[in-house]
């Protein structure tokens, strides 16, 4: 099942229209698995809440018609996620209030679904796509960019050259701090996701609320 292309969750889709037009030009350095008509939607969809919703009930669906057997068990197991995320989806809006009119940039643009559903939103994404190597001149672009503006934070992620983010912060007051998009650190079980929501909102919240 792919979930991106199901009528449901299509329309949650963001465009990546802008990113393409740069990333046509650039087509040797596009991961060879790497769909080019994928590029012009962001594909980081689990970091939405409703996408999340519509999943679940794509794949309830689904396993009812291979298991039916298990019919009460996949509708309970269903109930609660809807029940957990309602909960989870509440407090982390709480949470999240505080830093509305904070500023900030990420380094990669992975997290426009969860910041638009949040309704929080970073001055700039540097990174569109991981796969396209960041060039001389981008850097420099970056840090005209922190030097411009008065703003919070820059977040990064696990796996970026902590080198690169020490040269263009120097001179700066600009905190770095991690995003994890993909919750690796959270051990698997049926609360994963909630887990994985809640820790994203407290990796912004421990880095712009000090400010």
């Amino acid at each position: 099942m792919e979930l991106s292309r199901l009528k449901q969750i299509k329309t949650f889709l963001l465009h990546n229209s802008k990113v393409l037009k740069k990333q046509k030009k650039q087509l040797n350095t596009i991961p060879k698995n790497q769909k080019l008509d994928d590029l012009s939607y962001d594909m980081h969809i689990w970091l939405s809440p409703p996408i999340a919703i519509e999943s679940a009930i794509a794949i309830h669906d689904m396993l009812i018609n291979i298991i039916p057997k298990k019919k009460y068990l996949i509708d309970q197991n269903l109930k609660t996620f809807k029940k957990k995320m309602m909960f989870i989806e509440k407090k982390i809006k709480n949470k999240l209030h505080s830093i509305k009119e904070k500023k900030y940039f990420v380094f990669h643009n992975a997290y426009q679904y969860f910041e638009k559903y949040y309704k929080i939103y970073p001055l700039k994404a540097f990174i569109n796509f991981p796969g396209i190597q960041t060039g001389v001149k981008e850097l420099y672009d970056i840090k005209k960019n922190l030097q411009k503006h008065q703003a919070s934070c820059i977040f990064i992620e696990p796996q970026f050259n902590t080198n690169i983010i020490n040269i263009i912060t120097r001179g700066t007051n600009i905190r770095t701090c991690v995003l994890d998009p993909l919750g690796t650190s959270i051990p698997l079980s049926q609360d994963s996701y909630i887990k994985f929501l809640f820790q994203l909102s407290n990796q912004y919240i421990r880095c712009l609320n000090k400010h």
